[in-house]
């Protein structure tokens, strides 16, 4: 990207060519000044000028090449456009008007504008949206999420019209109508918004955007009802929109820039450190692959990592700090490790990663028929939340006696922590200090009585409201997909979010191609979990048959 003296070297020639060139327009040279002098940054993410039949500039030789009065024509056109927009909107609540103007216009049923008016008129609220600050932005949300929800007065006598017609007549047609207008009066007004955005070149990552900012405010501490009906309206929208619509890529070393951009920005399991962090996850023995969108073909949807092993790995360490493997390799690996999803945010609750995970399998099944394993190695990001709750004032003093452990077990941990009475007192007492993982002995007492806790939460622990469903948001993605508890791994993320998150277990889930859907259809109905491997933990859970006490 050019820095503020290349900026500046571009506005003194781009003002030598417009003399010799001049474009009719008195306020040429001070709009195009204005534009260049603002971050740099505003010149990439705008489209810039194609210049045809020549070969692509390295970063700064933009400013040795010779520019054509037709590029410059072009590139001000669109700068004066721009130019113009941000006249408009020096004032947010102006600008908040003039976006609530545009929104009444695309919603007017009675406008009898066609197909094309109302894209130029979505193309506008697009670009006037995104020249507003975050709090503009968040104030318009509200705006749009209330007076912009149900049509006033509509619903009521589309309902009692239905009902009506149910009750005195036999004109199944005539109701069939009736029951459309309902439908429709149940609709609510920025539905027609969306929809005219979707119909956009690039309208559909325009929305999983507006959708992760509505995210964002409902993330605040007050509710705001409105807002959450919109975000859930929107979420369905896009699960719609996106069926046929998404290509499976792989991600290479050698894909665009933004597109290996977009990985470190969305990362949401093990965040990347560097561009070298992630041309190693993406070298040899390693794989990525993403969908995108056919609209947005260089931004992924959702994508996942896989690293090639030979067998099923214990810790994310030996995966994210190895280094490259030689290429040889990979054909004698025998696993595929599927050890980070991630999604963009505004696509939460949209059901992709199952889709993808299935995919991946299928293509790597396909290339590589020396894998025979495929299995995850997953984080635990609610397992220590649930152990703070557990260990409550009455269990440190009495310990449940669900939780199966030796006395032996026990008895080691009470002996690393003088005066605890009990082996839940001396646990709270590690977890709560900061020096246990640098203490031998600790770690070695606290092994088995966390892994066996971990097995717990994982195979016992229900969410709240459901009794199949898994306490842990990734155990019932996993499970849902078919797949089988393996191992529950001690130390198996030892970043500090990993120890923050779970004290630093993960575990695996394996794929057994022949039981997925047998095991899907169990746990989804009866909330079964199967199990594969020789975990001596899980094994000790199952062999109990009651539940942890919350």
């Amino acid at each position: 990207m050019p820095s503020e003296r290349h900026a500046k070297a571009l506005i003194s020639r781009l003002s030598r060519v417009l003399a010799n060139n001049p474009i009719q327009s008195s306020k040429a040279p001070t709009r195009l000044a204005g534009m260049i002098t603002q971050p740099i940054r505003s010149i990439h993410t705008t489209s810039p000028v194609v210049l045809s039949d020549r070969p692509p500039a390295r970063d700064g030789d933009e400013l040795f090449q010779s520019l054509e009065p037709a590029d410059l024509r072009a590139f001000w056109d669109k700068a004066s456009s721009e130019a113009s927009t941000q006249e408009m909107l020096d004032n947010s609540p102006a600008a908040t008007a003039s976006l609530s103007e545009l929104v009444s216009t695309i919603v007017d049923k009675k406008s009898h504008k066609g197909a094309v008016e109302l894209g130029q008129i979505a193309q506008r609220f697009c670009d006037l949206y995104e020249t507003l600050d975050s709090d503009a932005r968040n104030k318009f949300l509200v705006l749009l999420s209330r007076d912009f929800c149900m049509p006033k007065g509509t619903t009521e006598s589309a309902a009692r019209s239905y009902m009506d017609s149910i009750a005195q007549s036999k004109d199944f047609a005539q109701s069939a109508l009736l029951a459309h207008k309902l439908r429709d009066s149940l609709t609510p007004l920025y539905a027609d918004l969306f929809d005219n955005i979707n119909r956009l070149p690039e309208g559909f990552a325009f929305l999983v955007h507006l959708r992760t900012e509505m995210l964002a405010l409902l993330a605040g501490p007050q509710k705001d009802s409105a807002m959450q009906a919109m975000s859930d309206f929107l979420m369905r929208r896009l699960q719609t929109w996106i069926v046929g619509t998404l290509d499976l890529k792989r991600i290479t070393w050698n894909s665009p820039a933004c597109t290996i951009e977009k990985l470190e920005q969305y990362e949401s399991v093990h965040a990347v450190r560097s561009w070298m962090d992630i041309k190693r996850r993406l070298g040899n023995g390693r794989r990525c692959f993403g969908f995108f969108h056919r609209n947005a073909p260089k931004e992924p949807l959702i994508f996942v990592w896989v690293a090639l092993t030979d067998q099923i790995p214990d810790n994310v360490q030996s995966i994210l700090q190895e280094r490259e493997q030689p290429k040889a390799n990979e054909a004698n690996a025998k696993c595929a490790i599927f050890y980070s999803i991630s999604s963009q945010v505004g696509l939460s609750r949209v059901d992709l990663g199952n889709f993808l995970i299935k995919r991946v399998v299928s293509v790597l099944r396909s290339e590589m028929p020396n894998i025979e394993v495929f299995c995850t190695l997953s984080p635990m990001p609610r397992f220590r939340s649930w152990l703070e709750k557990l260990l409550t004032p009455e269990n440190l003093k009495s310990p449940p006696q669900d939780i199966n452990l030796t006395d032996a077990e026990k008895q080691a941990l009470v002996n690393c922590v003088p005066g605890a009475a009990t082996w839940t007192a001396a646990l709270k007492h590690l977890i709560d200090s900061r020096g246990w993982t640098s203490e031998q002995t600790n770690m070695e007492a606290m092994e088995p009585v966390v892994r066996t806790l971990g097995a717990h939460y994982l195979l016992k622990a229900k969410r709240a409201g459901s009794s199949n469903n898994a306490a842990d948001p990734v155990a019932n993605f996993h499970l849902r997909n078919g797949s089988c508890l393996h191992r529950v791994n001690w130390r198996g993320d030892t970043s500090y979010r990993g120890l923050r998150q779970s004290l630093g277990l993960m575990c695996n889930y394996n794929y057994v191609l022949d039981r997925i859907e047998d095991n899907s259809e169990s746990y989804v109905s009866k909330g079964t979990i199967a199990t594969s491997g020789s975990d001596p933990y899980i094994a000790r859970v199952l062999s109990s048959q009651t539940k942890p006490k919350l």
